[in-house]
């Protein structure tokens, strides 16, 4: 898929089934891909039709109705026993896919009689600023677009910097809401679009229910917190490396979450890269990304994984990042290619209904970022995990505020028309999990003095002056 897709307007449903059973075709089951299943999961984020809908239930159908059980947050046969963290709450499947497009419809100022054309009518200057390889694929200067706008952003910056310019078109629209709001308000104009956005608000909505229900079904007391982060800590101290100390944890836990504080020029991208191998012999077969929406992206990781090259739209969205965050040839890009290598498997943690709004308070703005990440992400893991390819142990790569209790808010607030209370604190995803939560951090220590046979006092004094550099692994001490 194109990031921008010109075709005729008001496309017929059984187009839309066409295309997504040849892209179902296509995605055959290879190491690191998934199962049939997943494939087919993955291809429904991104066409969300009956159609797909009915493959997934197929598959479902075969695993039997207990398939669905949730594991238990620790699954080590040594784990003590008790309630689990989190109690078991219906998962929204519809969370996690954006709609079926077209999200916006624009068209040139050739004269058109046809019925259900779009509102959106640029003038010739406008339809001429569009970039070239668009408009010289757009059939009668008419365009749609299916992408959500930050992911048309990251893909064709060209494009949404020129739709984004047409304000003259969405009077409605705040100038604060920046290009991307633009957009958004060319699709809302639409009757052929705005249903598109319909289902975004009730993602939203269910978002802000979800996150809720994350929160009330929390059982988790601070004294459960305070010994969970001291077996934590025992195991770290006992390892003598970082590898070390992720062999020690995935011993008992079922994950770990790694966070960061921030994902530009992290250095525990090069960490997973580099031991990815040693990573997958610890037991770890899926790596989980915040850096990755998985209604906007996974059907093409996995698309990648499973064996076939990285697609267009991957491959824009991971060199912009890596470039973005200044992670050279140590980023996205060479972890995936990594996990392609070993066979492992890379779930992304984030999607639309978890991004930071723009709202007037910024601690508001933090919470609810917190609350709907935590959220989706926990979700998104149960989501994955019933799927038999999960099997195994996994690691998170996620920002360090969504590990541990957040603060709660400075005043009475609603999460996409849920209320939440001031002060009332949310917990992070590995709070959620009941797993660690710990940060890669470099130490240096003096190596073992060791000087030649015969140098004596001289050598002796050289090695003491030498330095090593040790990588391990610490609980984040922002949980509490």
């Amino acid at each position: 898929m194109r990031a921008h897709r010109p075709r005729h307007e008001n496309g017929s449903e059984d187009e839309r089934r066409r295309r997504a059973g040849e892209a179902a075709g296509r995605q055959a089951p290879a190491p690191g891909g998934g199962t049939a299943a997943d494939a087919v999961l993955a291809l429904q984020s991104q066409a969300g039709n009956a159609a797909v809908s009915r493959m997934v239930a197929e598959q479902r159908d075969e695993h039997g109705a207990g398939h669905g059980q949730e594991a238990s947050v620790r699954r080590s046969t040594e784990a003590p026993a008790g309630p689990p963290v989190v109690q078991r709450m219906d998962d929204d499947e519809e969370l996690g896919r954006n709609p079926p497009g077209p999200s916006t419809r624009v068209r040139g100022p050739r004269k058109s009689r046809k019925e259900g054309r779009t509102p959106n009518k640029l003038t010739a200057a406008e339809w001429n600023s569009l970039p070239a390889e668009v408009r010289n694929s757009a059939h009668k200067e008419r365009l749609e677009l299916d992408e959500d706008p930050q992911t048309l952003q990251e893909q064709d910056m060209a494009l949404h910097y020129t739709l984004g310019g047409l304000s003259r078109l969405t009077p409605g629209v705040p100038w604060t809401a920046g290009r991307s709001g633009v957009v958004e308000g060319l699709g809302r104009n639409d009757p052929a679009t705005a249903g598109y956005w319909a289902g975004q608000d009730a993602r939203d909505q269910r978002m802000g229910q979800a996150a809720r229900a994350a929160r009330d079904a929390y059982t988790e007391t601070e004294e459960d917190r305070r010994e969970r982060h001291a077996d934590v800590d025992a195991k770290l101290a006992g390892s003598q490396s970082a590898m070390g100390g992720l062999r020690a944890l995935l011993a008992d836990y079922e994950g770990v979450a790694i966070g960061v504080a921030s994902h530009s020029g992290a250095e525990i991208w090069r960490f997973l890269t580099t031991n990815m191998a040693e990573i997958k012999a610890a037991g770890v077969n899926t790596v989980y990304l915040e850096s990755i929406r998985e209604d906007s992206y996974q059907a093409h990781v996995d698309a990648f994984l499973g064996g076939g090259p990285m697609p267009p739209e991957l491959q824009a969205f991971v060199t912009r990042y890596d470039s973005s965050m200044s992670l050279g040839t140590n980023g996205l890009g060479a972890l995936l290619t990594a996990a392609k290598a070993q066979g492992m498997r890379v779930k992304g943690l984030d999607g639309r209904p978890a991004r930071r709004p723009a709202t007037a308070i910024p601690a508001n703005n933090l919470f609810q970022r917190a609350a709907t990440l935590n959220t989706y992400a926990a979700q998104a893991v149960t989501r994955d995990r019933r799927r038999p390819s999960a099997e195994g142990r996994y690691l998170m790569e996620l920002g360090s505020s969504h590990t541990g209790m957040h603060p709660g808010p400075g005043e009475d607030m609603q999460v996409y028309g849920t209320p939440f209370r001031q002060g009332e604190e949310f917990p992070g995803v590995d709070d959620l999990r009941g797993i660690p939560a710990v940060e890669y951090h470099q130490e240096k220590r003096r190596k073992e003095a060791r000087g030649e046979e015969g140098e004596g006092e001289k050598g002796k004094a050289r090695a003491e002056e030498e330095e090593e550099t040790v990588e391990r692994f610490r609980r984040l001490r922002g949980n509490s």
